[in-house]
């Protein structure tokens, strides 16, 4: 009997052995593809760092970590991050719900909200159908929003993708805009809750704000649906 229980054991010790090296090595079952850490942007090394032993200085330009920035414009005003699979929302020039001029408060009982815009966003064609089709957009967390900050750009420091054929009355059909004042995360700051954080798009800033003031702002989703 001893020598029987053994065998089970180490037959089901075998199994499971296989079952941790097969996920180690093979990725989960998902519909979405594989996500990437984005790259920074920075595509040259900084020139003028000074070493005193004149050690090769291998700053984010000379590594160019994670994955080359990559978007695709889906063609309905909504652009998908290659890397990240998010699908984030273009913005216009045409006084609509997704116009690059508005902003809003966070948190307010008096006027809208950015909760009060997302929620326009996710039934804009008044019958429950989301723009684009969907009805699950959401203001992005603050490393979400920071995924999309292009460092190797200024004013505004993101790829064309978001920032391209900008005129006056251009939709999120024929143009993409991005202001470089802050955008609204859906991040709280830690221990101060009446404030949140907030993007710049000018170099890429992360900055705190008041909750009560107003600032721009950009919808995003999952891209894929995980099963």
């Amino acid at each position: 009997m001893k020598s029987i229980l053994s065998v089970a054991l180490l037959s089901s010790l075998g199994l499971w052995a296989t079952a941790v090296e097969a996920w180690d090595t093979e990725p989960p079952p998902s519909s979405c593809g594989s996500s990437t850490f984005p790259a920074t942007g920075q595509l040259t090394p900084a020139t003028g760092t000074l070493t005193h032993t004149g050690a090769t200085v291998r700053d984010d330009g000379f590594v160019k970590a994670g994955g080359a920035l990559s978007y695709q414009d889906n063609g309905d005003g909504t652009i998908t991050d290659l890397n990240t699979l998010l699908m984030w929302e273009k913005k216009s020039n045409d006084g609509s719900v997704h116009d690059v001029n508005k902003t809003f408060i966070w948190s307010s009982l008096v006027t809208d909200t950015v909760w009060d815009w997302i929620d326009a966003i996710n039934t804009k064609e008044g019958n429950g159908i989301g723009f684009a089709g969907f009805n699950d957009w959401r203001l992005p967390n603050v490393r979400e929003l920071l995924s999309i900050v292009d460092y190797g750009r200024l004013n505004p420091s993101v790829d064309p993708a978001f920032n391209n054929n900008l005129s006056t009355g251009c939709t999120v059909l024929t143009c993409s805009a991005t202001q470089l004042p802050p955008y609204w995360s859906s991040t709280t700051v830690a221990t101060v809750d009446l404030d949140a954080w907030t993007v710049d798009f000018v170099a890429g800033h992360v900055v705190a704000a008041l909750k009560s003031e107003s600032h721009f702002v950009r919808a995003v989703r999952r891209g894929c649906v995980m099963p």
